[in-house]
């Protein structure tokens, strides 16, 4: 049942077929790396869009769809030193800021919020992103952990050894 979970090697491995793909996958890891030095090691993103869909034929994908479900580190526990942390770090959460940066279409999931919050934000991406925009059919996305360095190292490793054309 989607999200269908998998590692960064293997979405690398799976859809760096063109120059547009692998140009978003080398964004896709830049922003993970990114989030992992400014704390977010905890929790997982659901991965989604054209990016995982098979639009080549039409066009390239413009980017990667994706929400980032992650658990507070500790020194940002209280909601002023997270949004103080944040606000040093636009880029990682603003969307305008992020997109032309790392190519990622970028939401977020705090799973430190209360239950029905974190219920309700999970059910609204999940029914985003398990349809396909244009006919409403039903599609899966993919989900892919955080903290997970010596993968994302391999997966740079793939890109940068020319992965497939």
């Amino acid at each position: 049942m989607s999200p269908y979970k998998v590692s960064i090697t293997e979405v690398v491995a799976h859809f760096a077929t063109s120059p547009e793909r692998i140009a978003i996958l080398k964004g896709f890891l830049s922003y993970r790396a990114d989030l992992h030095a400014f704390g977010l090691v905890s929790g997982f993103q659901w991965v989604d869009g054209s990016f995982v869909e098979r639009v080549d034929a039409v066009r390239p994908p413009r980017d990667l769809d994706l929400v980032t479900f992650f658990e507070r580190p500790v020194s940002m526990a209280s909601p002023t030193a997270f949004d103080a942390s944040v606000a040093g770090a636009l880029h990682l959460f603003s969307k305008p800021l992020a997109k032309p940066r790392y190519l990622c279409d970028v939401h977020f999931v705090d799973l430190s919020q209360p239950g029905a919050h974190v219920v309700g934000q999970t059910r609204y991406w999940f029914g985003l992103f398990s349809h396909k925009r244009s006919t409403f059919q039903w599609k899966g996305m993919l989900e892919v952990p955080l903290g997970t360095l010596a993968d994302d190292a391999n997966a740079a490793k793939i890109l940068n050894q020319g992965a497939s054309p």
